[in-house]
């Protein structure tokens, strides 16, 4: 039989990717190392700009311009036998045209292009929500993992406390081979559980470190305080923040979005439509002959031209132009439509998601009285089995179930916190704000 000591914990721990001088990281600062150092958040900045560069309403009241010249020159130098028979002519001259299209189509262009605004703004807020929140998650889980980790290391040194007591009693010969074989077994099958939380641990570190841009050794923080919160319904909750929440104002700017492309087509397929084009151009002639003369004729001249353009195929049942008025009639519904279905699915996630906090906060109570009965079990079995009054098997089912117990606790107050947070994050409020309006009192 080996004789066991604490010098492997102490080894484990040195295998451990923390260290005690590892800065410690604090959630708001991953949040924000991540926003710097994320891809897909550069990706969505990039495409927010791009949006709005699009979604510009100056566009739409700068004319187009253009500006055109040309040069001819003609002459025979052949065919020709004297000198006086040479001659030459060439033209030069250029154009300048403005054009613009007027009328009421600018009103419907207007209102598309404020709503693909407000959906581009959305996008964008909702991609820096979702990157928050599965910062958040990473976050929490890794804090879980550490605390787990660090549970199981005190769950084998109390094992190996047990060993040694054992095998001092085996060599004293008050023990029999078997206890000891069985102490020994509690020593390895908590090593070899620590080996596999070291592994987790060591994993949720590089997805972390993946999602952040963090690079090194880092700690983490502890949980914070548990709150216990008394929440109203979700339809209540509802009523207070989901109209503001990012969710349904997207919902809402599809909506604004859908009429006006209604409004858009309709001024454009019911309508006149009305543009107006400006053109200046300047230029002549030059002829040469021989001997030596030139004779030039350069003139200049302008035009405006209104042209109206008044619609009839939108009025014929079945016409192309027709059937898009009547599909953009139906976008509006649909997307209506979709506005009520998202209210009814958001109060929903929302009645899951305080359905959850609520079966959190009773597995908080009930495990943490679970480890507090676990560990008075064990002390006593403990306190027996040291006076041989009971057999190491017995003490080593009152270890496992205290161990048992401790990471229900621990995965509870995680399962807890971590949907405080999505709470949060589905009324768009910082977690501060609301622990501390819902506080239980």
């Amino acid at each position: 039989m080996r004789k066991i000591l604490l010098v492997p914990v102490l080894l484990l721990s040195l295998l451990m990717p923390l260290c005690a001088d590892a800065p410690v990281i604090t959630l708001s600062e991953a949040i924000e190392s991540a926003m710097e150092n994320s891809t897909d958040m550069e990706i969505a900045r990039l495409t927010l700009q791009s949006s709005l560069r699009s979604a510009c309403n100056a566009s739409q009241y700068i004319p187009d311009l253009s500006l055109t010249g040309s040069a001819t020159i003609n002459g025979r130098m052949l065919g020709n036998t004297t000198l006086d028979k040479m001659s030459g002519n060439g033209s030069a001259g250029f154009d300048i045209g403005i054009t613009m299209g007027l009328g009421t189509s600018m009103i419907g262009t207007t209102a598309v292009n404020n709503a693909k605004r407000t959906i581009a703004n959305l996008t964008y807020a909702m991609s820096l929500s979702d990157l928050e929140q599965s910062i958040t998650k990473s976050y929490w889980t890794l804090v879980s993992s550490k605390r787990s980790l660090e549970s199981m290391e005190n769950d084998l040194a109390a094992a190996e406390r047990a060993y040694n007591d054992t095998k001092a009693a085996y060599d004293s010969g008050l023990v029999t081979s078997l206890e000891l074989s069985n102490a020994e077994l509690s020593v390895l099958s908590y090593e070899y559980a620590l080996k596999q939380l070291q592994d987790a641990y060591v994993l949720s570190q590089d997805a972390f470190r993946t999602l952040t841009g963090i690079e090194g050794e880092f700690d983490v923080t502890d949980f914070p305080e548990i709150v216990y919160l008394s929440l109203p319904t979700a339809e209540e909750l509802y009523n207070k923040y989901g109209e503001n929440s990012n969710t349904i104002k997207m919902l809402h700017a599809s909506v604004a979005t859908s009429e006006a492309a209604l409004t858009l087509q309709q001024v454009s397929s019911l309508y006149p439509s009305v543009s107006l084009a400006l053109n200046y151009n300047l230029g002549g002639d030059a002829y040469m002959n021989y001997p030596p003369s030139v004779e030039n004729n350069f003139n200049d001249g302008a035009s405006a031209t209104v042209t109206v353009s008044i619609p009839i195929s939108s009025y014929i049942p079945g016409s192309s132009a027709n059937n898009s008025l009547k599909n953009a009639e139906d976008s509006v519904a649909i997307s209506k439509l979709k506005l009520n279905a998202g209210r009814k699915d958001y109060i929903s996630a929302l009645r899951s998601t305080l359905t959850s906090i609520e079966q959190n906060r009773s597995n908080i109570e009930i495990t943490s009285k679970k480890v507090e009965v676990a560990q008075n079990t064990y002390d006593l079995a403990l306190e027996s089995y040291n006076a041989g009054l009971t057999s190491f098997s017995d003490l080593q089912t009152r270890m496992d179930a205290l161990s048992s117990a401790q990471i229900e606790l621990i995965n509870a107050e995680s399962e807890y916190i971590q949907n405080v947070y999505a709470l949060s994050f589905m009324l768009d409020i910082d977690y501060e704000s609301l622990v501390t309006l819902y506080a239980e009192k």
